[in-house]
């Protein structure tokens, strides 16, 4: 039989520490690192003692940079939404963090150098080179606004840890719940 998350009516797992997928005993080889274990306590000092949803999730990741000690912080954002990433700047700096900007366009590599395909001299979005970047430069990532796919190959290259703060959903002004909420099975392609 498959197991399926959505289909337990039980919830064993969270109820009786029911392992239905054999995921304990690596799972906890991998919170024995100290560095994990040390992330794993900031989060939940985020939560504990009745904090779960008194912060706003940009509240949150301040906080968490300065429980984890990180010094450089990475943001990773899309050209269009720069103006919130100079808002953000301000705000982190004015909590004692340094940001380190990394612009989707950073690198000057044009559309027709990434893709044989096109011919376009427009200079491209680079996610593989604001993950190079932000590798060499941050302890930590903040994820503002990249496109789909860009994001995928972001995460991918990226070595550090990282977050996302905003997804972007242009057509929802960055919801994306909205848009799960909206959402209407058509027959349209």
């Amino acid at each position: 039989m498959k197991l399926n998350c959505l289909d337990c009516k039980t919830k064993n797992c969270r109820k009786t520490g029911a392992d239905c997928y054999g995921l304990k005993e690596n799972s906890l080889d991998i919170y024995d690192d100290q560095e994990t274990l040390d992330m794993v306590r900031s989060s939940g000092r985020l939560v504990d003692n009745g904090r779960a949803g008194s912060l706003s999730r940009f509240q949150e990741v301040i906080e968490f940079c300065t429980l984890q000690g990180y010094k450089k912080i990475g943001l990773a954002y899309c050209f269009g939404l720069e103006s919130l990433a100079e808002e953000i700047r301000e705000k982190m700096s004015a909590s004692g963090l340094s940001l380190v900007p990394a612009r989707c366009s950073m690198g000057a590599v044009k559309e027709c150098e990434i893709d044989p395909d096109k011919t376009s001299e427009v200079y491209s979005c680079n996610p593989a080179g604001q993950a190079v970047f932000l590798n060499d430069n941050a302890d930590f990532v903040i994820e503002v606004g990249l496109c789909l796919g860009h994001d995928v190959i972001f995460h991918q290259q990226l070595k550090v840890p990282f977050t996302v703060l905003l997804v972007k959903d242009r057509t929802n002004e960055h919801n994306p719940l909205k848009g799960i909420r909206e959402y209407q099975v058509t027959n349209e392609p």
